[in-house]
């Protein structure tokens, strides 16, 4: 599985200064990476196959650690959180992680005066010792760093009682991105009929899938100190649509809806009006490249639940899945007698 390294910061304000470092899991594991079905579980909390992202975000899905990432719809203005605040501390443990784990001076470089300036500003508001609340800290995604976020405070206090006033503090909404960016799906399992291997110039390629897909979800949350959030996204399969590789081909492409059937979606083109014919062979040991791409529909709850009320706005982008084939197609020779 792979893996991007997260960091949590404390610094001053256009600053990068690293107190503490941690690897965190890229995506939980939600596709079965066979082009299979997609077996829809709920993960008992002792056993739920959770992965972290940042410090403290739960990351779980219905299916293993082995699918490909969902890519937004080609024309989504969308990105995932690039960064975000969680609770971190609690006003004695704060003072205790600044003055334990603070950066060497090696370390620190160039930024060690400003970041003794910065230890002097903690010591004068005493941390906040005494005050009911929590300091949040700012948490951001290797890869992802942009000017907002390395422009942001690297840790902000939230009074208990008041929501963080920051836009970048996590709620459901920020977890609903991450669970979408932690989300893999299933290679599309599809089948041609001829085989790959088999294509004839004029006979038309009829699509079914060997398995149904099922819809995917993923559930982000975050239970620390008295924080308990949680979103889920669920991406359902709606639609196929099949590339023929070549100009070579009528139609070049065609789309189909998906159905219900056997517990999940499926496609069977046998009696559609679209189905690719090829009409000039892929030569001697030549292939096209045939594609396939399912269309997912992404929404998403508030809570752990998958099957909760869907949130109407902001909306999720579509993602998608593809599935490549090399396949080869022949002329078949006649022979005509008199």
């Amino acid at each position: 599985m792979s893996r991007r390294t997260g960091r949590t910061c404390i610094a001053t304000a256009g600053t990068t200064v690293f107190l503490l470092a941690v690897a965190s899991p890229a995506h939980a594991g939600v596709g079965d990476g066979q082009g299979g079905t997609v077996v829809e579980e709920r993960p008992t909390p002792e056993s739920d196959g959770s992965d972290t992202v940042g410090m403290h975000i739960a990351v779980h899905g219905n299916a293993p650690a082995s699918g490909t990432p969902m890519a937004p719809a080609p024309a989504a203005n969308w990105k995932p959180p690039a960064c975000w605040y969680e609770p971190m501390w609690k006003p004695k443990a704060y003072k205790e992680a600044l003055r334990t784990e603070s950066p060497t001076p090696q370390v620190l470089g160039d930024y060690a005066e400003e970041y003794q300036a910065y230890q002097k500003k903690r010591e004068k508001q005493n941390y906040n010792i005494g005050k009911k609340g929590l300091w949040w800290s700012l948490h951001y995604e290797t890869g992802k760093d942009d000017a907002e976020c390395l422009a942001k405070e690297r840790e902000i206090w939230v009074p208990k009682g008041n929501p963080p006033e920051d836009p970048a503090a996590i709620d459901p909404q920020m977890l609903a991105g991450i669970a979408y960016d932690n989300t893999e799906l299933p290679t599309p399992p599809v089948k041609l009929s001829p085989g790959p291997g088999r294509q004839v110039v004029n006979l038309e390629t009829r699509i079914v899938f060997k398995k149904p897909l099922n819809r995917v979800w993923v559930t982000a949350g975050i239970d620390h100190l008295g924080v308990n959030i949680a979103a889920t996204t669920v991406a359902t399969p709606k639609a196929l649509t099949v590339k023929a590789g070549t100009d070579h081909a009528e139609p070049k492409s065609c789309t189909y809806n998906l159905s219900k059937a056997h517990g999940g979606y499926q496609v069977d083109s046998t009696d559609a009006d679209c189905n690719i014919t090829y009409k000039r062979s892929s030569g001697k040991g030549g292939t096209y490249t045939f594609s396939a791409s399912v269309v997912w529909e992404v929404t998403w709850t508030d809570s752990a639940d998958p099957d909760g009320r869907p949130v109407a706005q902001p909306a999720l982008p579509d993602g998608n899945s593809v599935y490549e084939q090399a396949v080869t197609v022949k002329e078949i020779q006649s022979i005509v007698r008199d």
